[in-house]
């Protein structure tokens, strides 16, 4: 938990990085809250403000509400509170659930798709198994990709070939001239932005990759971010584009040009234990 005083919060997070340029039309929300942290009523008038009659899919109207005890009961739990009662537990002086109001803000049907599968998935296995009993394949990749997860969008195969084949230097050096007009890379993942208020080696995110068209880059950011919101929540809704993490291609997100300090020479590129190859080219 942090204290409510300057050192902790810091209101001028968004322009810290590239890294939290989706968030960035958020931006006079954090003016409107310079010397504290916002409060839960602060939190419900942002997202009424950006995503004004957001349901569930249940069709509960969600709302920001103070974080519960332990849930005794399935209809309780984190997930489930959402669906039905459309409630999302916040706390408060948290950057780890600060960015997830963000989040549902700003990609607001795939924060519901996910929400969706999560309250089904975990009812299917309520159905036989206790209510502690471990998560499939399914959920597990509907968790890692909530918390961690990146969206990449480009209008050339062969930048998406080059990531899913692992062939970092490539894309990163070869082509570094030409990412930021045919690539776009949206970090998802609430808990990847908390972890990027202290960027480290290492940093690598579970992405699902969107071939667009050329003119896609040419809409307003605001445009961007809506057409990746809506196709990746019908990958999820389909059940089987997306259904284990091995659907999902690890990305290092420290490898994007301008993402790390400036430092990304070709030694830097040439560290393997980040920049991994695939187990082929081993």
């Amino acid at each position: 938990m942090h204290d409510d005083n300057l050192s902790n919060w810091n209101p001028n997070v968004l322009n810290s990085s590239p890294l939290f340029k989706p968030l960035r039309a958020l931006q006079p929300f954090m003016d409107q809250h310079q010397q504290a942290w916002p409060r839960l009523e602060d939190y419900q008038k942002l997202l009424r403000q950006n995503v004004p009659k957001l349901r569930s899919d249940f069709g509960s109207p969600l709302k920001f509400v103070a974080q519960g005890g332990k849930p005794v009961a399935i209809e309780d739990q984190y997930e489930a509170r959402i669906y039905l009662k459309g409630e999302i537990q916040t706390r408060l002086k948290n950057w780890h659930d600060f960015f997830q109001v963000l989040v549902w803000c700003t990609f607001p049907k795939t924060k519901v798709s996910l929400n969706y599968l999560h309250y089904t998935e975990s009812q299917t296995r309520a159905k036989d198994k206790t209510i502690n009993c471990n998560r499939g394949p399914l959920e597990n990749t509907i968790a890692l990709f909530d918390e961690c997860g990146s969206i990449i969008v480009s209008c050339e195969e062969e930048l998406l070939n080059l990531i899913r084949n692992f062939k970092w230097k490539k894309l990163f050096i070869e082509h570094s001239k030409i990412l930021d007009k045919h690539l776009r890379c949206f970090v998802f993942g609430h808990a990847m932005y908390d972890k990027a208020l202290n960027p480290y080696i290492g940093m690598t995110s579970p992405a699902v990759l969107l071939l667009v068209e050329p003119d896609y880059f040419l809409a307003p950011l605001s445009t961007q971010l809506e057409i990746a919101d809506q196709r990746v929540a019908e990958l999820f809704n389909s059940k089987t584009a997306i259904t284990s993490p091995k659907d999902l291609q690890p990305f290092p997100l420290l490898g994007m040009p301008g993402w790390y300090n400036g430092h990304q020479t070709e030694a830097f590129y040439s560290n393997t234990r980040y920049f991994r190859m695939s187990r082929g080219q081993k």
